[in-house]
């Protein structure tokens, strides 16, 4: 008999690549969302599932409403908690991004612990933002090497609202596994790239490969996760009877915006794309423990952004400028 499983945040864009590999290994996926009556958010999730052997049942479930999980959670063996606030920027970060990424976790895990009979564990997103804070804002630690030993105590507000709110959702979570008893894992990804599955556009990594595919070049250099990496490690971490603590999710070093052009150029020679800058490449990242202990591959860079970069222009989410004619041609 398929097992379910349920998964919060279910339009998002991880959200969507774990509940499509979830229904291609045969599970029912109770997938929760604010409104089944938002198409644009949700019409992708069922029409996946006419392709795959899984089922999908939308559950409408408000992250800041207490109670609100307590049925969707009900009979389910794994939760897979994604749902999370995503804004860099925020009129009032406490507010607006924190207290509701707090609040929303402990209301999943209060659910959990209510269906802890049927529960066997929790999986949940945070980030490696939980581990250290904005490069871009700060120097790296000496060494600039990261591992899920690490914790961010250098993010404040409101600088780093979003690093902030990742730190704090993820204490708490663990805070209530400790308090109810509860199995906890917790993946840690980096910039999520990759494929996408869904015309929703709202994802910052849709605005970074969207800009640089008309012809803006983004001059930082990110450590980044693919989403396909990223599901799949919810999944092993599931699965695995001896997963246990923190999974870092991403490649070992950052990558200068030069290679992510010239990448891109090879890919698209048609389009007239911006050169991006070279940039030194300071952190590193230790992504051992998912290889070892979940066996999880993780894919090439070069891979991660050319396939993202495939699938923007193909679903027209991206409009590239085709190149003008060489000097002295016509």
């Amino acid at each position: 008999m398929a097992q379910t499983v349920a998964v919060t945040g279910g339009g998002g864009y991880v959200a969507t690549e774990l509940i499509h590999q979830l229904l291609a290994k045969g599970f029912n996926v109770r997938a929760t969302v604010r409104s089944k009556a938002d198409a644009a958010k949700v019409a992708h999730l069922t029409c996946l599932a006419t392709a795959l052997p899984g089922s999908v049942e939308l559950v409408e479930a408000d992250l800041l409403v207490e109670g609100a999980f307590d049925a969707a959670f009900a009979g389910c063996r794994y939760v897979f908690h994604t749902a999370s606030p995503f804004f860099i920027e925020a009129g009032d970060p406490q507010a607006q991004l924190v207290d509701p990424a707090v609040k929303g976790t402990r209301n999943v895990m209060q659910a959990v612990a209510r269906n802890k009979a049927d529960v066997r564990r929790i999986v949940l997103t945070s980030s490696c933002a939980a581990i250290k804070g904005n490069a871009n804002a700060a120097a790296p630690k000496v060494g600039s090497t990261y591992s899920e030993a690490d914790w961010n105590e250098t993010s404040t507000l409101p600088a780093e609202a979003y690093w902030c709110s990742k730190v704090q959702a993820e204490r708490a979570a663990w805070e209530l596994a400790e308090q109810h008893g509860l199995d906890l894992v917790t993946i840690l990804p980096e910039f999520i790239m990759g494929p996408v599955i869904s015309r929703r556009s709202d994802a910052t990594s849709f605005g970074y490969m969207k800009a640089w595919l008309e012809g803006t070049a983004q001059n930082f250099a990110p450590v980044f996760a693919d989403v396909r990496d990223v599901a799949r490690a919810h999944i092993l971490a599931a699965e695995n009877p001896a997963a246990s603590g923190r999974y870092i999710v991403a490649t070992t070093h950052s990558t200068s915006p030069s290679t992510i052009s010239s990448w891109l150029q090879e890919r698209f020679p048609e389009y007239a794309l911006a050169d991006g800058e070279e940039m030194e490449c300071t952190e590193i990242i230790n992504n051992s423990r998912v290889q070892g202990e979940l066996g999880l591959s993780i894919t090439p860079v070069k891979e991660t952004i050319v396939d993202m970069a495939a699938t923007l222009v193909q679903l027209d989410l991206a409009q590239p400028k085709p190149k003008g004619p060489e000097p002295g041609k016509q």
